[in-house]
């Protein structure tokens, strides 16, 4: 007795639309996670100066302090030439020792910020809710 192709050919055209269909998606994953991983180096090859800003700010100032940094410090150093990166952070079980974190492409463009309008308007109201502020600046080897 002779054997039956007992697939329909239907099915098989499905099968074969699926299988293409896992390999695009696959390919697809493959060339996003690529794409992302490249991305990140060249983010990470970009040579940046840093400064680190140290706040302990004044008894119950801290929440003010937060809501300034967004709403005042934030719009203000995001327009600047070469600005790259900022953010605010406070340490563990503290609601007053903070640190802000600028990046800049050179020295030369977080000096013109120092002296832009914008700081000059922003940088006061950090100013009025700290007891204490230090810095330390880094360049960025890799």
């Amino acid at each position: 007795m002779p054997k039956r192709n007992l697939v329909p050919v239907n099915t098989l055209a499905v099968r074969r639309r699926c299988l293409k269909f896992i390999g695009l998606g696959t390919a697809a994953a493959f060339l996003e996670t690529k794409l992302i991983s490249n991305l990140q180096a060249e983010a990470a090859s970009v040579k940046s100066i840093q400064l680190h800003i140290y706040i302990e700010a004044k008894p119950g100032k801290g929440r003010e302090l937060e809501k300034i940094y967004h709403s005042a410090y934030v719009p203000a150093i995001k327009v600047q030439d070469g600005f790259l990166s900022s953010r605010l952070l406070r340490q563990y079980d503290s609601t007053s020792k903070y640190e802000i974190d600028i990046s800049f492409k050179s020295e030369k463009q977080r000096a013109t910020w120092a002296q832009s309008k914008e700081h000059q308007s922003a940088w006061p109201k950090v100013e009025a809710l700290a007891a204490k502020i230090t810095w330390q600046g880094f360049d960025q080897l890799v």
